[in-house]
């Protein structure tokens, strides 16, 4: 039975982030100018295509690729059903259902400074609560005369 893929609503704009994030977990995700088709874990190629891609043989081997594509404004996530079931968040032991709520607060404690720098400022705080993450910004203020 092939696994079916599912696209997450999950905001990742920033290659870069979206990289070291995933390294973080131990993958080794490979980029694309063009997206690459995806492929599921007897190796079928399917008609899912991605820019960043870690490769099924990083994550288990009865997982399928696990593939990001840029649809012009952010990275769609795109998972299949049998990676977020199974695994531990790591590389060689699967996804699991922990996965992308950890792979997004990596992502966004990469982003978040790298978007407070942008804009003259810098990160106080961080606190996780459940699923949502507050974070207090200091900005430098400017006195116009």
């Amino acid at each position: 039975m092939m696994s079916h893929f599912s696209k997450i609503a999950v905001k990742f704009k920033d290659q870069s982030c979206l990289v070291e994030a995933l390294q973080r977990f131990g993958f080794f995700p490979m980029l694309h100018d063009k997206p690459v088709n995806l492929y599921g874990y007897r190796g079928d190629k399917r008609a899912q295509m991605a820019h960043v891609v870690v490769p099924r043989n990083q994550i288990s081997s009865m997982s399928n690729d696990l593939g990001f594509f840029w649809n012009g404004t952010e990275y769609e996530c795109l998972i299949s059903e049998y990676d977020q079931e199974t695994g531990l968040a790591q590389a060689g032991k699967g996804l699991g259902a922990n996965f992308l709520p950890k792979l997004q607060e990596q992502y966004v404690n990469l982003y978040l400074p790298k978007l407070c720098t942008l804009i003259g400022g810098e990160v106080v705080a961080t606190a996780t609560k459940g699923s949502v993450t507050t974070v207090r910004v200091s900005l430098t203020t400017q006195t116009r005369r």
